[in-house]
């Protein structure tokens, strides 16, 4: 029995040793197996250059350890491609930026890689050949900030391209072939702030295609097609600041067009081939400062185009077609034009030198903006003459002088191009660039009563500040009180002495005065041409 007992004893201990043999050999397998996977993970800021159709530069080569990785393609790459996978050894990104080199294509966006990303910030893609920037391309990602997507030959945008992203605050589509903006394209983007689509080919701006987007503060739609705008193209943007809409092909800006933008502070309408602008295009513009309508085709202006937005303290009207520019026009808005931080522009128009440009004398003594005093002073308008000879007609066919202030202005004034780096631009410094990049009119030097063909008219170009306005004619019948009766009485009580002397004249005071001007004007080409 003893034996037995002994024997099933020593059965037992080899069983039991066997077991835990067994189990040490497992453990060492699976130990070895771990090893054997983490040795053959590729890690994406490690690639061989020679071998892959695409390079990474990180910030830190490590595994898991990357915040900021750009890679540069430089063969073909599609979204099924074994190299998308290498992307999960570098989880943690926060900055992740593709661009296509010469010899690579990339067509789509790598939405399951994006997806994984914990932590990632910032996307960018440039030079792809996305023709078409799918339905959920971005989407579901809470933690990304910034999309740039410039410079990508996009042309079409799909319903919810681009959703459910609770931070994204900025997307950039500068630089593509967008024919058009639909409804539903940006969805469920509540916080964002700047909506980028310079430069590309956008001709249609769907109604309500912005709807959704209420926290939006900054629009560029600079160097499009765009020609038709409506009341509900911009339907939503509620809290929109600075709208961009340069170099369109916009001719005419309807009644209440910007109705939806509220708190809309700067409006930018520059290069365009606008020629008419209703008198209440502007209404429900509270909050405007700024409004930029220079390069346009303006021949006249609605009397109180400017009554919807009478907060305006900067209007360019640089490089119209403008005949004049009246009381009326500016009434609205004439008081902000006195403080120092205002700005008014007017050059590089056919300002037609009579009664109605009376009120800027006033303007030029009340405002406390000495850049400003220095921009009316080099304004320039035609003085018709109807005592110029024939013989002073014919003498300006030989000489080189231009036939329209339009031309006058475009030799002395530089093109210019101003970007705004905030919602409303370097305001302080814009007299400083309109100085040096866009300049002055020069004074001609020597005789500057050479006679001028204006619209078959002849007469002379003149200085506005070298006439008095008391030898401004009048057009037809009009107001004595052009600008006395509407200026408020303490700025006009606190006017210098004969600041406004023009509008104490009686009409026959003027008349007389208008005789003599005709009988010099007569005289004074005999004398020039014998």
């Amino acid at each position: 029995m003893a034996h037995v007992k002994r024997y099933f004893f020593l059965v037992c201990l080899l069983l039991a040793t066997v077991q835990v043999i067994f189990a040490a050999s497992t453990r060492a397998r699976s130990k070895k197996k771990t090893k054997d996977s983490k040795e053959k993970e590729v890690n994406v800021c490690d690639l061989d250059r020679r071998n892959t159709p695409m390079f990474c530069y990180c910030d830190n080569n490590q595994i898991r350890n990357a915040s900021d990785v750009n890679c540069w393609i430089f063969d073909n790459v599609d979204v099924n491609d074994p190299i998308w996978e290498h992307f999960s050894s570098q989880l943690y990104l926060e900055k992740l930026t593709f661009i296509i080199r010469h010899g690579g294509t990339y067509g789509s966006i790598p939405t399951t890689v994006l997806g994984q990303m914990k932590n990632l910030q910032k996307i960018g893609f440039q030079y792809a050949s996305i023709h078409e920037l799918a339905s959920h391309a971005f989407s579901n990602l809470p933690t990304v900030v910034e999309i740039n997507l410039s410079r990508n030959m996009i042309v079409i945008l799909r319903k919810y391209a681009i959703e459910n992203m609770k931070n994204l605050t900025v997307i950039n589509f500068d630089e593509n072939r967008i024919a058009e903006i639909n409804r539903d394209v940006f969805v469920n983007l509540p916080n964002l702030k700047q909506l980028f689509l310079n430069r590309n080919n956008v001709s249609i701006l769907h109604d309500k295609a912005f709807k959704d987007l209420g926290s939006l503060q900054e629009l560029e739609l600079n160097g499009n097609q765009l020609s038709v705008l409506t009341t509900e193209t911009f339907y939503g943007l509620r809290n929109l600041i600075r709208l961009d809409l340069r170099s369109n092909l916009l001719s005419m800006i309807g009644d209440k067009t910007f109705l939806e933008l509220p708190e809309l502070r700067s409006l930018e309408l520059d290069q365009n081939q606008i020629e008419y602008i209703s008198e209440k295009a502007l209404d429900g513009m509270r909050n405007l400062k700024k409004l930029c309508l220079s390069e346009n085709k303006l021949v006249s202006l609605e009397p109180d185009f400017l009554s919807g937005a009478p907060g305006i303290n900067f209007l360019d009207l640089r490089e119209n077609a403008l005949k004049t520019m009246t009381f009326d026009n500016i009434k609205p808005i004439v008081t902000n034009l006195y403080n120092v931080s205002s700005h008014l522009y007017l050059d590089g128009n056919n300002l037609i030198c009579d009664c109605r440009l009376a009120w800027i004398w006033g303007l030029k003594n009340e405002t406390k903006n000495l850049k400003l005093k220095d921009v009316l002073d080099e304004l320039t308008c035609f003085l018709e003459s109807n005592n110029a000879t024939t013989v002073d007609q014919d003498a300006v066919k030989g000489l080189n002088i231009p036939q329209n202030e339009a031309e006058y202005a475009a030799d002395n004034l530089k093109d210019r191009d101003t970007e705004d780096d905030a919602y409303m631009g370097d305001d302080g410094n814009y007299y400083e660039e309109y100085e040096e990049g866009y300049g002055y009119p020069s004074r001609p030097e020597g005789n500057q009563t050479k006679v001028e063909i204006v619209e078959g008219k002849a007469g002379y170009m003149k200085h506005l500040f070298d006439l008095k306005p008391e030898e401004l004619p009048c057009p037809e019948p009009s107001r004595e009180d052009l600008m006395a009766s509407e200026q408020p009485s303490s700025h006009r009580e606190n006017s210098k002495a004969g600041s406004f002397s023009i509008f104490s004249l009686s009409h026959a005071d003027r008349t007389d005065r208008n005789l003599s001007i005709l009988i010099l004007t007569a005289i004074l080409p005999i004398v020039l041409f014998t």
